[in-house]
This record gives C-alpha cells, structure tokens and sequence, in this order.
C-alpha cells in the first residue's frame, strides 16, 4: 500500500497553477485554476491518509490542516490507500488501526467475498 499517492496530485496541481500563471485569458485562468483546486483537495486526502497511516491522529490531522475534526474522517475514506477500510462512508480509529496493521506487514486488504448469492 503506497502512502505517496498525495505527490502525484500536488505535481498536477502545482502544474496547472503554472498554466494558470501563464494565461492570457482571465477565463482559462479560471479553468486552470479550477483543476488546480481540485487537484490540490485530492493531495489534501492522500496526504492526510499517509499522515494518520504513519502514526498521525486524526484529531492532530485536522489540528494541522485547519479543519474541523469531524471532517477529517469522510475525506479519509476517499483516498485511495484507506478507501478498502471504509464502513458507512467513514473511518474509524479502529479501521485506521487495521489498515496501519495490514501496511505494517506488507498484505493487502481484506475483502469479504460472500459464497452464495441470496436467494429471493
């Protein structure tokens, strides 16, 4: 499980801030300036993700970022190393915990596969 998936993001933004820069026209500026932000928020993830997975709470998370504390869960379970862990749109301490586990000791996630289909 990689916990560097927030450079990527920060690379493409840091990138479209540049086009942004260089435009002309104030209205791809705009544009630019719009990935740019959403590429930004997508390394916000990553990085909170590789933060909590490397020991971070999440309260000193969201200390850092400037976010409330209650925000930091539902933008955990969007990145991609701790999506697998996601319960009910959210994670938890607990399933942080598991996931610190499973990247601890090299495996991959677990995933419950059932072994019969329901029947009407």
């Amino acid at each position: 499980m990689s916990t560097e998936e927030w450079r990527d993001s920060a690379h493409a933004a840091a990138d479209t801030v540049l086009r942004a820069v260089s435009a002309d026209d104030p209205s791809q500026a705009v544009a630019f300036l719009s990935d740019a932000s959403r590429a930004i928020g997508e390394a916000l993830r990553e990085a909170m993700a590789a933060a909590v997975l490397d020991g971070a709470s999440m309260r000193r998370v969201a200390e850092i970022a400037g976010i409330a504390p209650n925000s930091v869960p539902p933008r955990l379970a969007l990145s991609k190393p701790l999506a697998p862990y996601v319960d009910d749109g959210t994670v938890t301490a607990d399933m942080i915990a598991v996931a610190r586990h499973d990247a601890a000791v090299g495996r991959l996630p677990m995933k419950f596969v059932p072994r019969r289909k329901d029947q009407p």
